[in-house]
């Protein structure tokens, strides 16, 4: 079984495409590496970084590379009404999930009504609504960083994870720990199970035939499931249980029980996507606020520039807000360059293909898995001149001030039907958090036992869907 590589721009995309079966006489085969007999480029793809990987191909042997693996078909494109589906993962979908969570579902009508609940929530005019949320969450992390700046990790995820509970379940998270510690647990996992390689039956879907004595992920992967759904359902449930006390009790997942019926939703459906809501926007938000610290450290001259800026507006005493952004593009520029400079999400999430397709001549079969490349659209130098600096500068020229201009510019969000729902929520979310950091405080390496700065580098950082 044959997979393309193809890692074309379309609208800047690098995509890796798999194909199970042979050229038509209209299409040429892509250059690639060698292939070794039988198994192909398997043992060569690395489940570590692999998009690193696709970019060493990339300047190798350019735009479009072809890959010999055993394995589904993959392309991305501006047809999105055709890339919208989602390849089936049998450990991660059938198992884990058991087929609830929706970014790993299919296109279909159980998607379009998973996503239609979401945009209640998360539309752009309602973000607006939840400014006072995204205020208070961002001064408990100033507290935080004040009081323990040695757990600033720590404190970046509780600030992620708050605001994204208190709108979805309507109360604050709470201190002991214990829901940020179970959701991070769940979230680790998701991250590894979810990467293309990481499950051999995923590669293989003939080994979801042995008994279960053969496969032992089959349990561990339904033993997950029950954690997930054992901590969402509770989390649903207590929402529930306060609706049938308080008749004006407001949320996310308050929405969905008044609207179960109409929506067709089962109690774990309804469960899952609320869980969803906390998990997508608990990692990918903690990632990009981690980066902007390294990006803080590794580039102090666009710490003071910014800082500067707020000193002009704010001075010493305002705590910045939403009403003047405007009035701070650098600091605007810098939260889009955040954004690029190492995107939380870099290999992409895979799509798939609904129909028969060409795309520059090369044919794009049904059932065609297609994994962006977010990592190389955003280090393509046509479009970022030296595409490794972080460098606010690039996107001052751009529009700025609209809250909806943050996710512009650039493809950390993803594309077409399938991109991010919360997008909005997120962008403002990290622009409150990125410039109250910068008012409140300096960003600098930690110190070694000799008093020297101890070493940052951009490449010691996780693997897997997120990063």
């Amino acid at each position: 079984m044959e997979i393309r590589l193809v890692w074309g721009i379309i609208s800047a995309a690098v995509a890796l495409i798999y194909w199970m079966r042979g050229w038509s006489k209209k299409t040429r085969a892509p250059p690639g590496p060698r292939p070794h007999p039988f198994i192909g480029h398997t043992l060569q793809v690395p489940t570590v970084k692999t998009w690193k990987f696709f970019e060493k191909l990339y300047h190798q042997y350019g735009p479009i590379v072809k890959l010999t693996l055993a394995g589904d078909d993959i392309i991305l494109g501006r047809r999105s009404h055709n890339y919208s589906s989602r390849p089936p993962l049998i450990y991660a979908g059938k198992y884990q999930s058991k087929n609830q969570r929706m970014v790993l579902l299919p296109y279909g009508e159980v998607l379009k009504r998973q996503r239609a609940a979401f945009h209640q929530m998360l539309q752009p005019r309602v973000v607006g609504a939840y400014e006072d949320m995204q205020a208070l969450e961002s001064l408990r992390l100033l507290s935080d960083f004040a009081r323990t700046p040695e757990d600033w990790a720590h404190h970046c995820q509780r600030f992620a994870a708050s605001l994204v509970f208190t709108l979805s379940y309507g109360e604050r998270l709470n201190d002991d720990g214990k829901d940020l510690e179970a959701v991070q647990s769940i979230l680790a996992n998701f991250v590894r199970d979810t990467y293309p390689g990481a499950h051999l039956v995923d590669t293989f879907p003939i080994l979801d035939r042995l008994p279960g004595f053969l496969s032992p992920w089959r349990a561990e992967a339904q033993r997950k499931h029950e954690v997930e759904v054992k901590l969402y359902t509770r989390l649903a449930s207590e929402v529930k249980t306060r609706m049938e006390k308080d008749l004006g009790t407001e949320c996310f997942a308050a929405r969905l029980w008044d609207q179960q019926a109409k929506m067709n939703l089962t109690p774990e459906e309804l469960s899952y996507i609320a869980g969803s809501a906390f998990e997508a926007g608990t990692d990918t938000t903690t990632g990009t606020v981690l980066w902007f610290l390294m990006a803080m450290v590794l580039y102090p001259d666009t710490m003071k520039k910014a800082q500067q800026e707020i000193d002009s507006i704010f001075g010493p005493d305002t705590v910045p807000g939403f009403s003047r952004m405007n009035d701070i593009p650098y600091c605007f520029a810098l939260v889009k360059e955040v954004f690029r400079w190492s995107p939380a999400a870099p290999g992409g999430f895979p799509h798939l293909s609904d129909a028969d397709d060409e795309y520059q001549g090369y044919a794009v079969r049904k059932g065609t898995m297609v994994i962006p490349c977010i990592w190389n659209m955003h280090h393509n130098e046509a479009e970022f001149p030296n595409s490794y600096t972080f460098d606010p500068e690039r996107f001052m020229n751009r529009k700025s001030g609209n809250p909806e201009s943050l996710n512009e510019g650039h493809y950390g969000f993803g594309f077409g039907r399938r991109k991010c729902p919360g997008q909005y929520l997120a962008a403002k979310t990290i622009y409150i958090a990125v410039v109250r950091i910068l008012w409140a405080f300096d960003i600098r390496a930690r110190k070694d036992s000799t008093g020297n700065d101890l070493r940052v580098d951009p490449e010691n950082c996780t693997s897997g869907m997120t990063s």
